[in-house]
């Protein structure tokens, strides 16, 4: 899994940084933006806070970064719509399930799409992140450690309208296992 995400890395990055270059028209006519570019690293900062307060068990900084009608959801077809439910299942995670979360070798890319990069898939700005987690449980003792992909999408309020988790459930079902 990790090589798939740094193959997907490196390709997005090969394709965005190797697109042509428009000419300036002759005409004086101004120069069609790129479908996608590199995007502003302020909004790695903010989602860089986000995350981080989430895994220091503080969920109201967590949901400080999410507009009210943010959703959130899962590679295995889970969601939850809403800061007030988003902020309602973590403050139960990080109370009840999960004791301590950590993460290391971080990696974070912002991209901003000036057209829809797929059917039904909004423009604006994306920062994807990969990182490698530790979550230790309150009620087994046990930990277990997985890399994650998180692709966080802003809205034009720089907040955070939609966060996508790719995770394995394997080990986390394991670590929760009594």
């Amino acid at each position: 899994m990790k090589n798939l995400m740094f193959a997907l890395l490196g390709c997005t990055l090969f394709w965005a940084c190797n697109q042509p270059k428009p000419e300036p028209a002759a005409t004086g006519e101004p120069v069609k933006q790129q479908p996608l570019e590199i995007g502003d690293s302020k909004y790695i900062d903010i989602a860089k806070q986000a995350t981080r307060s989430l895994f220091e068990g503080n969920v109201d900084g967590f949901v400080a970064n999410l507009s009210d009608d943010a959703r959130f959801e899962w590679n295995y077809l889970d969601s939850l719509q809403g800061k007030k439910a988003i902020s309602d299942y973590w403050k139960d995670r990080r109370g009840n399930v999960i004791d301590t979360l950590t993460a290391s070798g971080e990696i974070w890319l912002t991209l901003k799409a000036n057209e829809p990069p797929a059917p039904n898939v909004p423009t604006g700005t994306y920062v994807f992140s990969w990182y490698k987690v530790t979550a230790k449980y309150k009620t087994t003792g046990k930990s277990m450690t997985q890399w994650i992909h998180q692709v966080q999408h802003f809205n034009a309020n720089d907040k955070i309208d939609y966060i996508s988790q790719f995770l394995d459930r394997v080990p986390i079902q394991a670590a929760t296992k009594k």
